[in-house]
């Protein structure tokens, strides 16, 4: 785990993607032979067929029977991506609850096609591994049940987590890292140091749900800045917001936006922390999809332009390792001691076992390659959930083309209601999450949530199907 230099095949991938995406390769065109990539690039071929193999995992080519591999024409250039509001808030307002208690119900049943989750399948996760850690703890520590491990945490871990933040491009001292009950739990912590009852709070639009509601919780109130699919959180809009409000923290997700899957550019993040850091106004970063990039290179957490130490960056291993075991992490250099006071203060502490068993799987070395196989899966899903939008949806739909992480995000075309396609997709056991409760303006009417975090499957053809059926229908004048 302690070197992440690119593997040889990556070496080889990232030739043919970098040829794909400048245009020097275009859709049909045949790409270089195994035997000619293995002696061009000066290895094997069978590192040149694995390179290929990935390739193919994540949409970019495809293979031709007795004739080699090509770029692989994609519907995603059929499609366009979603409309970003224009309307930018620059007074605070207060947070829609409209529907949430039947999104949070929606997502506690066992009998729909679970397209409204934010995660990926638990048949993905390591579960084998996982499994045999946990006997292998218990016999190590027969009283794990009575040991409790109070905040910052588990040191071991809390030295595994520095280790993964210093790929991100932000290396930190162990002694930073706060182990929280998922990344919900380090967000809320953090608001609860930086933030009184009443502050104001800078957050993207649209931006997760389960965020908004944990802010008006705090009592406290919002300004929204666009997240602009494809291209991220709007730098202007930020400065604009600093100019003419008192804000007490931002919090941002700048890699894989929740719902739109966007990544914000490197120079955008240190303009971002910037216009921020120099009026001493605190960033919360959500990087809870950061490691499920579908590309050859992780995305920098912001953490890694904060000269201020005003970043306090959050994940956990709820969508990459395990959902079940809430199992978070607070980074800060600045606010590490008021968090874990907060932490003890809130709910003592976090589950043992998890975090011993966690340390040891992260240990382990393994975690690299189970998420370069989690990653091609991922990749393939969203290629097939886009090609079957456009398949199946009436015209006037738009779909996010998201780098990374589990969801997409769909503009309907104008006249639909995404809360009735919601309740009615709910009646025929589909489950999707409606636009509005990703603002807290209730923006985005037209809008669903999917997930592609399921492996693709029949079953899930046939719910996109049917959604497409009822979108059209609800289109109808």
């Amino acid at each position: 785990m302690a070197s992440q230099a690119p593997l040889l095949y990556e070496r080889v991938a990232r030739i043919v993607e970098t040829q794909i995406s400048t245009g020097a390769l275009r859709p049909h065109d045949k790409i270089p032979s195994v035997r000619s990539m293995s002696r061009a690039a000066k290895v094997s071929v069978s590192t040149v067929v694995q390179a290929y193999v990935h390739l193919e995992n994540i949409g970019l080519i495809e293979a031709r029977p007795q004739s080699g591999f090509y770029v692989r024409p994609s519907s995603t250039n059929v499609l366009p991506a979603p409309r970003a509001k224009v309307s930018r808030s620059r007074r605070p307002v207060s947070i829609a609850t409209e529907v949430l208690d039947t999104c949070r119900e929606a997502l506690t049943r066992k009998d729909i096609i679970p397209l409204n989750g934010a995660f990926t399948s638990p048949a993905l996760y390591p579960n084998r591994r996982l499994n045999n850690l946990v006997r292998e703890v218990l016999r190590d520590h027969p009283l794990n049940a009575g040991e409790c491990l109070l905040p910052p945490g588990f040191e071991e871990l809390r030295r595994q987590v520095a280790k993964r933040m210093a790929l991100a491009g932000a290396p930190v001292d162990p002694s930073h890292v706060v182990i929280t009950n998922g990344t919900m739990d380090a967000i809320s912590l953090s608001l609860q140091v930086l933030c009184r009852a009443g502050d104001t709070v800078l957050v993207e639009s649209p931006t997760y749900f389960g965020l908004l509601q944990a802010i008006e919780h705090l009592g406290l109130r919002v300004v929204e800045v666009p997240n602009v699919p494809g291209a991220g959180i709007d730098v202007d809009a930020v400065r604009n917001v600093v100019r003419t409000t008192k804000l007490a923290a931002a919090v941002l997700m700048p890699n894989f936006n929740n719902p739109t899957g966007s990544v914000t550019p490197d120079e955008a993040k240190r303009e971002i922390v910037q216009a921020l850091t120099e009026l001493e106004i605190p960033i919360i970063e959500d990087d809870i999809y950061g490691d499920l990039h579908y590309g050859l290179a992780r995305p920098t957490s912001m953490r890694a332009f904060d000269e201020a130490g005003l970043v306090i960056s959050c994940g956990s291993v709820s969508k990459t390792i395990a959902l079940g075991y809430r199992i978070g992490w607070a980074v800060s250099p600045q606010f590490h001691t008021d968090i874990a006071r907060a932490k003890f203060y809130a709910s003592v502490a976090c589950p043992s076992l998890q975090q011993l068993v966690l340390a040891r799987y992260y240990a382990s070395g393994g975690y690299d390659r189970y998420l370069r196989k989690v990653r091609a899966t991922l990749a393939s899903n969203s290629q097939q959930f886009i090609e079957a939008i456009a398949r199946y949806f009436p015209e006037g739909t738009r779909v996010s083309r998201a780098a990374g992480g589990v969801v997409l995000w769909v503009e309907l075309p104008r006249n639909v209601d995404g809360t009735q396609l919601f309740r009615t997709a709910l009646a025929s056991r589909i489950g999707v999450s409606p636009g509005i409760v990703f603002s807290a303006k209730a923006d985005y009417r037209n809008f669903i949530r999917l997930s592609c975090g399921f492996p693709w499957t029949v079953t899930v053809e046939r719910a996109l199907e049917k959604l497409g059926r009822l979108v059209g229908e609800l289109a109808q004048p």
